[in-house]
């Protein structure tokens, strides 16, 4: 079994360099498939629960494999595994592209350089994050050599085999719903009018199907159904820009298989077609290729014109990649004259190389791993314009080449030279693509071969991975909001304990409404909350909103584990205050404190309040205050610079509430929130509710 040595060797190399990765990359998808599997670990059920809820998504298939990973230690040692496990899934691909190569060429030696080739493209490097493509490359090519195989012999066994391989394929990544397209598309053209007496329960199963989909469209549920991608089911047929946005792709998955692989590939297919030899296995394949990659191809840029704008994100086509390359292998071993196919695709390729766009990232981007190579290209050569200009004209070279070669060099020695090209411009294209992942800074702003998870995990040190604590974000920098989304990414990816995510009016959100949300109210009278979500919560130390009662744990990078009281109730709430502790101009914000339970009588309680004024970098902004409770005053001045923080004393009234009023006096000025204009004053930069209990007081709450 010479390919599963490969494989085997493929799979130990591969995960050498995944593991090498020990922090998250691309947020908040990796952060969504952590918790997916940690939530399998946990609970022992497949089914997709986030945050204690259950959530409709289809593609499960990736945290069902890595879940594992997660089932001991801490989320260090399960994203390790987890990276392992990737190595191992993704570079099955190997197999079945092995048995589809053998199958069409007849030759083991083409199918095993398919099999290494599959596995030594740049878009390999997704085996090094928390995303279902790892699963869907498997996937997705054992689906294609099951459609081939129904398509060269039909039966029941085959067809069932076929509906199978695109379950797993969907469940694996809900893109490919658009295989229940492919597969009908393909019997019909290898078919023809047979297809239907030859396929029956494909037949009958896909009419069903489209039975389904054509009520969910009248109904408008078609495009929930599909989550994320009904963003290609959105609006118009053919949407402005299409024409663009196809070049654009098609450019993009050339270069990423290194151009002229692709365009003998392609043109392979169409002269397979035109000038078919029925029954053999190559007009069979060709018809799953040629389709398979057409549909890929439209889908993906119907989804980035709709939802991505100029982007190119090959994420969505390199599972094409493995078909073109074992087209490209055929034709080099059938002797097939392409020079007529050849004219479609180079003018198409050219055209996208023309036309296509060449961002910068300045890293690895994982919605385009071949960004690496025209970023590269483009500092290389100093511009845009230059950059398409050179790949432009290499693929009208290259096929010159390969139109001269068919002529002076015999088919074998072709093949040789080809083959040879290949090996070497493939593997180094990922080679490249590791190298800016390995040597940049994550997205994170931190080397992702640097260990985090002594510093992040503290919460799961702390109560153990089993315990369960809702996490409650606040935007604890006024500076940098995307820091202080980036840390509550981080508290809850780091921490398997941390299993849900509460806010007050649903401020302050750092994910997207994929992840289930708790909306946490509280009884202005009692401070009573509407609902007691687990024993701890997490809250940031520079919380304004409300401070959850309980006893502090431990305080670890500006953020307070609290083991609370229950049922839940809040030990302060203010009002009149923005979601990040702005004063509001004209109206004068309120802490209110609430007694506790077992107070029997008025008793004084001591507030800490830290109060700053806006920070101007050409001056030292200065605002007046004044701080009053039923028992104490402060009047001041806060600067730009530095906070300044107070003690009050405030007399809490039995089974009731004291407010504490802050006033400002100064001048309002505009506060940026989230990309938003807004007025005000002074910034709230800490409440704290001493443990400490004082005497007796007479004061009435005001």
């Amino acid at each position: 079994m010479t390919f599963v040595c490969l494989w085997l060797g493929l799979a130990l190399g591969l995960q050498a360099v995944t593991t090498r990765v020990v922090d998250w990359y691309y947020m908040t998808d990796e952060l969504l498939y952590e918790r997916l599997a940690i939530s399998i670990a946990r609970s022992g059920s497949p089914l997709p629960s986030l945050h204690g809820r259950a959530v409709g998504f289809f593609d499960q298939l990736y945290p069902l494999l890595i879940a594992p990973a997660y089932r001991h230690g801490f989320v260090p040692n399960g994203l390790h595994g987890a990276h392992a496990i990737n190595a191992w899934v993704m570079s099955s691909a190997a197999i079945p592209a092995f048995l589809l190569a053998r199958r069409v060429t007849g030759a083991a030696w083409i199918a095993l350089v398919v099999a290494l080739l599959t596995v030594t493209v740049p878009w390999i490097v997704y085996a090094s994050f928390l995303l279902t493509e790892v699963a869907a490359y498997p996937a997705f090519l054992w689906a294609m050599l099951a459609l081939h195989t129904t398509a060269m012999r039909p039966s029941y066994r085959n067809d069932a085999l076929t509906l199978l391989g695109v379950m797993v394929a969907v469940l694996a990544r809900t893109q490919f719903v658009s295989l229940l397209l492919v597969v009908p598309l393909v019997l019909v053209l290898h078919d023809r009018r047979a297809a239907v007496a030859r396929h029956r329960l494909l037949a009958w199963t896909f009419a069903a199907l489209f039975v389904l989909a054509a009520i969910l469209m009248a109904t408008g549920h078609i495009a929930s159904t599909l989550g994320v991608y009904g963003e290609t089911v959105h609006g118009s047929l053919v949407p402005s820009g299409i024409g663009r946005a196809l070049l654009d792709h098609v450019a993009v998955l050339a270069l990423g298989l290194a151009v002229l692989p692709f365009l003998v590939g392609t043109a392979w297919m169409l002269e397979t077609l035109r000038r078919p030899r029925d029954g053999s296995e190559a007009y069979g394949f060709a018809s799953v290729a040629l389709v398979t990659t057409l549909v890929v191809v439209v889908e993906g840029a119907l989804f980035d014109v709709r939802y991505g704008g100029a982007v190119v994100r090959d994420r969505y086509l390199f599972y094409a990649g493995p078909l073109i390359l074992i087209a490209f292998f055929s034709a080099l071993r059938d002797g097939r004259r392409l020079r007529v196919a050849l004219v479609a695709p180079a003018l198409v390729v050219t055209a996208g190389f023309l036309v296509m766009p060449v961002p910068d990232y300045g890293r690895l981007d994982v919605g385009s791993p071949v960004g690496v190579v025209s970023s590269y290209l483009r500092s290389s050569l100093h511009s845009v314009g230059g950059t398409r200009i050179f790949l432009a004209v290499v693929a009208v070279l290259l096929v010159l080449f390969y139109l001269e070669a068919t002529v002076l060099l015999r088919r074998s020695h072709l093949a040789a030279v080809l083959v040879a090209l290949t090996m070497v411009a493939l593997p180094a294209e990922m080679t490249y693509a590791f190298l800016q992942l390995l040597r940049h800074n994550g997205t994170a702003g931190r080397p992702v071969t640097v260990q985090q998870g002594g510093v992040f995990d503290w919460i799961d040190r702390t109560v153990g991975t089993h315990a369960s604590v809702t996490m409650v974000p606040y935007p604890y920098s006024q500076t940098d909001s995307g820091a202080s989304v980036a840390y509550w990414w981080d508290v809850e990816f780091w921490n398997q304990s941390v299993v849900r995510d509460a806010h007050r009016r649903n401020e302050f959100q750092v994910t997207p409404s994929t992840f289930p949300k708790d909306e946490l109210r509280f009884d202005d009278r009692t401070g009573r909350a509407n609902e007691s979500l687990t024993r701890y919560v997490v809250e940031d130390a520079t919380e304004t909103r409300f401070r959850v009662s309980g006893k502090g744990l431990q305080i670890t990078r500006n953020s307070l584990l609290i083991d609370t009281e229950r049922p839940w109730r809040t030990d302060w709430l203010t009002f009149g205050l923005y979601p990040d502790g702005w004063t509001k101009p004209g109206d004068a914000a309120r802490i209110r404190v609430f007694s506790s339970p077992q107070q029997k009588t008025a008793v004084m309680r001591y507030l800490a309040v830290g109060v700053q004024a806006p920070f101007a970098p050409a001056l030292i902004q200065r605002e007046p205050f004044d701080i009053r409770s039923n028992a104490d005053e402060w009047k001041g001045v806060a600067n730009g610079e530095d906070a300044v923080v107070h003690q009050l004393s405030v007399c809490v009234p039995a089974d009731g509430f004291a407010d504490v009023r802050v006033g400002t006096y100064g001048r309002a000025f505009d506060s940026y929130a989230d990309g938003l204009s807004r007025r005000a004053g002074l910034l709230v930069t800490e409440i704290a509710l001493a443990d400490e209990v004082g005497p007796a007081c007479s004061s009435s709450s005001r």
